[in-house]
Formats: C-alpha cells, sequence, structure tokens
C-alpha cells in the first residue's frame, strides 16, 4: 500500500508540475506579447510626435505675426479699459484722426507677458 501511496503522491506532484509549466510558458508568451505590444505603441508615438512637429513647423511657417497682419489689413486689436474706449468713441465719432503713437516710458507687470502700452495722439478734424 506505501508504494501505492507513493505513486500517487508522485502522479498529484507531476500534475502540479505540469500545470506549473505550462503557466510558466503562458505567462513567458503573454510577456512576450506584452513587450512586442509595448515596442509597437512606442515607435507609434513616435511617429505621432513626428507628425505633430511636422504639421507644428508647418502652421508656424504659414502664421504671419501680429505686425503683418495688422499692416496687410491696416487693423489693430487694442486692449483697453471702457474708459479709454469712450474716449476712443468719441475720437472716431467726431472724424478725429491719429496722428501718433507714443511708447510708455518705465516698466508694468505686463511688460513681461509681451504686453506694452501706448498713448495715442489723435489730431481733431477741422
Amino acid at each position: 500500500m506505501g508504494e501505492r501511496r507513493m505513486s500517487m503522491i508522485e502522479r498529484i506532484v507531476r500534475g502540479i508540475e505540469d500545470r506549473i509549466e505550462e503557466w510558466r510558458e503562458q505567462d513567458k508568451a503573454r510577456h512576450t506579447e506584452a513587450e512586442a505590444n509595448r515596442d509597437a505603441l512606442w515607435a507609434e508615438a513616435a511617429e505621432r510626435e513626428r507628425l505633430l512637429a511636422e504639421a507644428m513647423g508647418e502652421e508656424e511657417a504659414r502664421r504671419e505675426s501680429v505686425e503683418e497682419v495688422a499692416k496687410e489689413q491696416r487693423v489693430v486689436f487694442v486692449m483697453h479699459s471702457e474708459e479709454a474706449a469712450r474716449a476712443l468713441e468719441a475720437f472716431a465719432g467726431k472724424g478725429d484722426r491719429l496722428v501718433g503713437v507714443m511708447p510708455r516710458r518705465g516698466e508694468s507687470h505686463t511688460a513681461a507677458a509681451g504686453i506694452k502700452g501706448s498713448w495715442l495722439v489723435f489730431e481733431a478734424s477741422g
């Protein structure tokens, strides 16, 4: 009976070892597949980054500077307060014309952002 019992234990152990070996093979296949997928995803990400950089470069090349657009369209967008808007509307309503632009002197909190203030000089019409 001891030998029979031993062979039964050996079969159980072999069955467990076989299952462990199957699991190891499946695990290795999953890791290999995951690595291949990771490589493919990195390659795709690199291609998308290249295409994005190319598109941004093309957009930058097409984009005109604010100065070029303003000169071409003969229009300038000005950020100002409500009070300044009322004064500009009054000048435009009287037909006054812009005769000069004087840059503001000194530092301001907007200078760091590339925004500078200027005095617009108008001449009264007739």
